[in-house]
């Protein structure tokens, strides 16, 4: 699973903020001075961010979190 440094390095982002807010955490970042936001997984509010992983869903949401997921398998439905 990748850590949330390296891949807003792969985006090429230039700040990377941790937002605690009344709706909970989210992460902040900033690429060619436009911020752009990611949710934070409900069991993962007190995480650091360094402690992040990335998880990214089906449908390409992308969301941090400190647990670790990884792919146990998958089947092709056609």
């Amino acid at each position: 699973m990748k850590k949330l440094i390296a891949y807003l390095k792969e985006l090429n982002a230039s700040t990377v903020k941790l937002i605690h807010g009344p709706n909970g955490a989210f992460i902040v970042y900033v690429i060619d001075g436009k911020e752009h936001t990611l949710p934070v997984g409900k069991k993962s509010q007190a995480g650091t961010l360094r402690e992040f992983n990335i998880l990214t869903t089906e449908d390409g949401t992308v969301i941090a979190t400190v647990n670790s997921y990884k792919q146990v398998e998958e089947l092709e439905l056609v």
